[in-house]
């Protein structure tokens, strides 16, 4: 165990229950495909993604050159104003854009997720006031779903905690219950009933994620259908947070394109540099960016952080667009969960446990009592696996490039930990 006094980072939300395990031999100091080695040693099969980002594993050459090159060229230039944009921004807008819903034509590129989010919001905020509807001020957020920790991507996030460890946060920011959740009657509660219920007059906007972070709830297409009719008729944007579920987690570019439903606005995030650099973007419809262009410039919608759009973080995001595209990773995630999933299956069905198995593509929640046991047990065994804040389950959430063994790897961990937890 480390000494506090001598620990120089504050880096996680639990301190001293983290240092009661972090010595200089568990620090990670190297990773190679979808692995990490500590100081001390060991590799650790990285069934996490890193923080659910990296999902082209940690040593993607063409990722790494092109980064390379980009610092070599122009290391830096600023999105925010000036309107002397990066060529590569240009370039790397073009790339990704042919991927994405058709209807979603213009990009604007943040630093990181939540920050995404909190663009996609204000900017519903301002449309609405701009078009004379300044009553409109209201944004709806699912109950578990996540989209941050800050002021605006914390408030949106339906976690009550976070609402309440320093708020205020964001004003005007409610939350309605998912598909997945009950009335003590055992019928369904709904997103769309408790926006229908403020009066959907006052609502700008409703960010969802296709699938709930918080315990990899997957939202259906009917679902999404019907909040996206009910939006369509009641003047609501419509906001599809994929800041984790873009860029092939669910084997392809985005769920939203996958199951054809049309957002208003579009984020995306952790998978467009894998990992490598910091970036996200806010993706518009060629409509909603109109608005925007139209106005006057003491109107305009101003914005923006110093790093937004950075040159070398773009260059990995083109080069993430380019192995996406050419190296069959896609492939590889469909079939790769496909095994994935019914492998978990099989575990389950040989520990009751285990309640419930959720997810799609690369991406699923084991449910069970007691999910930290089963983490360390899992990383006793190798495999790095995540946990959720408030929901009773683990997460595995590879990289897209796992291999046959390493989801047989991944299992026979998952297997063997849920065993030792059974008999604690």
């Amino acid at each position: 165990m480390i000494d506090p006094a001598e620990y120089p980072l504050w880096n996680s939300p639990a301190m001293n229950a983290y240092l009661k395990t972090v010595s200089p031999e568990t620090m990670l100091v190297e990773g190679r495909g979808v692995r990490v080695r500590d100081r001390g040693g060991r590799w650790l099969l990285d069934a996490r993604s890193g923080l659910w980002n990296v999902t082209l594993g940690y040593d993607n050459q063409r990722v790494i050159a092109a980064m390379k090159q980009q610092l070599d060229t122009l290391p830096y230039a600023n999105l925010i104003g000036y309107g002397r944009p990066s060529g590569i921004s240009m370039e790397a807008a073009n790339a990704l854009l042919p991927h994405l819903p058709e209807h979603l034509t213009k990009i604007r590129y943040c630093s990181n997720g939540s920050q995404a989010v909190e663009t996609a919001v204000l900017l519903s905020r301002f449309l609405h006031r701009v078009r004379g509807e300044p009553e409109r001020t209201t944004v709806f957020g699912m109950w578990r779903g996540f989209h941050g920790l800050g002021a605006g991507g914390g408030a949106l996030t339906g976690i009550p905690y976070v609402h309440y460890q320093a708020g205020p946060l964001l004003p005007g920011v409610l939350h309605g219950s998912g598909p997945f959740e009950t009335h003590g009657d055992g019928t369904a509660s709904g997103l769309e009933q408790a926006m229908a219920d403020h009066g959907p007059e006052r609502i700008s906007a409703v960010v969802v994620e296709p699938i709930v972070g918080e315990g990899a709830h997957v939202l259906t297409e009917d679902y999404l259908r019907s909040l996206a009719d009910f939006c369509r008729v009641n003047g609501i944007h419509l906001i599809i947070d994929e800041v984790t579920t873009g860029m092939g987690r669910t084997g392809a570019f985005t769920r939203c394109g996958q199951l054809g439903v049309r957002p208003d606005i579009l984020t995306l995030g952790k998978g467009l540099t894998s990992g490598y650099a910091a970036l996200s973007a806010v993706v518009l419809s060629d409509e909603i960016y109109e608005q925007v262009r139209a106005l006057p410039y003491d109107q305009q919608f101003f914005i923006g952080s110093t790093n937004d759009g950075h040159p070398v973080a773009l260059a990995a995001s083109m080069a993430v667009v380019e192995v996406l595209t050419t190296d069959r990773v896609l492939d590889n995630v469909q079939r790769s969960g496909a095994e994935l999933f019914q492998r978990l299956s099989d575990v389950a069905k040989r520990h009751p446990h285990v309640t419930a198995i959720r997810g799609t593509g690369l991406m699923y929640a084991i449910e069970l009592s007691e999910p930290d046991l089963l983490r360390l047990a899992m990383e006793a065994r190798g495999v790095l696996v995540s946990t959720l804040a408030k929901w009773p389950a683990i997460v595995i959430i590879p990289p897209l490039v796992v291999s046959d063994d390493e989801v047989e790897e991944i299992v026979v961990a998952l297997d063997q930990a849920l065993d030792e937890v059974a008999n604690l």
